[in-house]
């Protein structure tokens, strides 16, 4: 895949949020079908459809909840037949203003060890002015859900370009780094 703008923008403007969620579904029209296709190298892009909440969140935030189902068509990585893949993604977002006051002070602690926590929820995204690029979200949320390297079901990669058993078993017993060496000598002068 390569690296480029997203190929589709819709722009959600909050003004239409009131309090209760507004729900859209959301097609590719054949131009953004094609920029799809494009963007994210595949041969057919047959089926795409974006069910989208929207609502608030917190005072000043919002929420996206979503599914994306989606049919692509993409090259297989070894005898570049066409792979079908069925795409079913579901995603949920929230965004704070980026000038809603909750900024603190920085502290000599902020630039200290980080901790990550894989099973918590991602923080709130930022964003500015009266909307926010559900477009931009959907891509996001398609590009996760397309498959790497599709295989066509039966192909194989010819014996020549499959990785030596043997080469990988030499790789684990190399000597090791020196920055391992180091790390040995480390604790042998704590000791």
């Amino acid at each position: 895949m390569s690296i480029a703008p997203y190929p589709w923008h819709y722009p959600f403007s909050l003004a239409k949020l009131g309090e209760k969620p507004v729900r859209l579904t959301l097609e590719l029209d054949e131009a953004t079908r094609e920029q799809f296709k494009k963007t994210y190298e595949l041969l057919e892009l047959p089926v795409f459809k974006a069910d989208v909440e929207v609502r608030r969140w917190r005072k000043a935030g919002v929420a996206v909840k979503g599914n994306i189902s989606a049919e692509t068509v993409q090259s297989c990585v070894v005898s570049l037949q066409p792979v079908t893949t069925q795409i079913e993604e579901s995603f949920e977002r929230t965004f704070l203003p980026e000038d809603d006051g909750s900024k603190r002070r920085k502290s000599s602690q902020d630039d200290l060890d980080i901790e990550v926590d894989f099973e918590a929820e991602d923080p709130p995204e930022s964003f500015s002015g009266q909307q926010i690029d559900l477009g931009a979200v959907i891509c996001e949320q398609f590009a996760l859900g397309l498959e790497l390297y599709p295989k066509a079901e039966g192909v194989e990669v010819e014996e020549a370009y499959q990785p030596n058993p043997e080469e990988e078993e030499a790789e684990d017993e190399r000597e090791p780094s020196p920055f391992a060496a180091l790390e040995a000598l480390k604790k042998d002068l704590k000791n």
